[in-house]
């Protein structure tokens, strides 16, 4: 067999490929029975809804029970002079409004911490800080604060407001703290 004689072999193979791809693409034709889905009528205007606005809040299924924010309540420090338990009348005005304070809140309790700056000796600052809290306790009480709701301590020098060794410092030491002890 020649050469000519192959090439019409292929030349027959490739021809009966293609009619065989052909043949088995074209398949039988089926009709597809498909109807659209139907759309909705549109609204007439008679058939509108119209909303309201609602005028009072539906009454809740639950009661329930709203806990007030507690009120954060703090109490001014009063100063005092060197060497000295004596209220200024700047004191005075800043009991006066502690006082109002603890009237409005009747179940609070408090503790007059005394005061000093650095000078002078432990058993003298203790001493010092003692009357200077006193003082301020006697104050509250004469404006009508029960006793019972009021401690008072001395920490003397113990506990510096600011610990620099200056005249501004020491006149910021010289105090009396008031701590809510039960707030």
């Amino acid at each position: 067999m020649g050469d000519g004689h192959m090439k019409w072999i292929s030349a027959l193979i490739f021809s009966l490929l293609i009619s065989g791809f052909i043949l088995s693409c074209g398949g039988s034709k089926e009709t597809l029975d498909y109807t659209p889905p139907k759309l909705p009528k549109p609204l007439a205007e008679e058939d509108t809804t119209r909303v309201e606005p609602v005028t009072e809040a539906p009454e809740p299924k639950e009661k329930v029970d709203i806990v007030p924010k507690k009120k954060v309540i703090e109490l001014q420090r009063i100063h005092f002079e060197f060497d000295s338990a004596e209220l200024t009348p700047e004191a005075r005005t800043i009991l006066a409004k502690n006082a109002e304070i603890l009237l409005e809140n009747p179940d609070i309790r408090i503790r007059i911490e005394g005061h000093c700056d650095e000078r002078g000796t432990v058993e003298y600052n203790l001493a010092l800080g003692e009357r200077r809290a006193l003082a301020a306790a006697q104050y509250l009480m004469n404006y009508g604060i029960d006793a019972n709701r009021i401690e008072i301590i001395s920490f003397g020098k113990e506990r510096p407001l600011d610990p620099r060794h200056t005249p501004e410092a020491w006149a910021k030491n010289r105090r009396a703290e008031f701590v809510i002890i039960n707030q």
